[in-house]
């Protein structure tokens, strides 16, 4: 897959993450049934990921993702982005993320990526695997 494609893959997964009126489906599509993500360490499957998803979207009022880095590399990419969530009662969380992605046929089969909380409280450190 040339680095283009994945690319636009990435930020288009991302974009449907962050808008709560798409469906799970839709979300589902950008990934390979045996999708893994390991979030500082702890590892979600694609049904783990699917509920954490729900929860992001039961928990919070928006989130943005803003990709500050993005290199591809034939199947594989790694980004620097950043995860601004606003909670309904007006609590704002900003979130660093570093992310290695894997991509297979069209579809992101691996995300491994490290968090840094820069905005918020401790709690915030668990809405990257948020179930």
């Amino acid at each position: 897959m040339a680095a283009p494609a994945s690319e636009q893959i990435i930020r288009q997964m991302f974009a449907t993450f962050t808008d709560f009126s798409t469906s799970l489906d839709q979300l589902q599509a950008f990934l390979t049934s045996d999708y893994q993500q390991i979030v500082d360490g702890r590892a979600l499957r694609l049904d783990d990921f699917l509920t954490h998803a729900q929860a992001l979207r039961e928990a919070l009022q928006s989130l943005e993702i803003t990709v500050e880095r993005i290199i591809c590399q034939e199947d594989m990419a790694a980004t620097v982005h950043v995860a601004r969530a606003i909670r309904p009662s007006g609590h704002i969380s900003t979130i660093r993320v570093i992310a290695f992605f894997q991509l297979r046929e069209g579809r992101i089969a691996l995300v491994d990526e490290l968090t840094h909380v820069l905005e918020g409280n401790s709690e915030d450190k668990t809405l990257g695997s948020l179930q």
